[in-house]
């Protein structure tokens, strides 16, 4: 019983690491103003930890805000599209510029 116990709690966590974070998101938008009034959205993630997205040419703002299932983690700006290069830490809650990130990858600290 004490391996199908173990097992099974490894499993658990192994599948919660992997979803994507309780109310996490990356939305992507072409203006400051569209991001400031939702509007005209060109992307969303609900991002999990440790995962690589690519900002694209046509994106000229972010929103990004870590949940509740995730605190502690946060946003990154790579300098190529595969989040390699380093790159700053990402302001949450507010819309930003993207600066030249080729990517955003979503980290918790170690």
């Amino acid at each position: 019983m004490q391996f199908t116990s173990t097992v099974l709690v490894a499993l658990l966590t192994s599948l919660t690491l992997a979803a994507p974070q309780k109310n996490s998101k990356l939305n992507q938008y072409a203006t400051i103003d569209d991001c400031n009034n939702d509007r005209n959205i060109l992307f969303h993630a609900s991002p999990s930890e440790g995962s690589c997205h690519g900002v694209d040419g046509k994106t000229g703002a972010l929103y990004l805000v870590t949940g509740d299932g995730a605190a502690g983690a946060y946003f990154v700006s790579k300098t190529t599209g595969d989040c390699k290069g380093d790159g700053p830490t990402l302001a949450q809650g507010t819309c930003i510029s993207p600066n030249g990130a080729g990517s955003i990858e979503f980290v918790r600290p170690i």
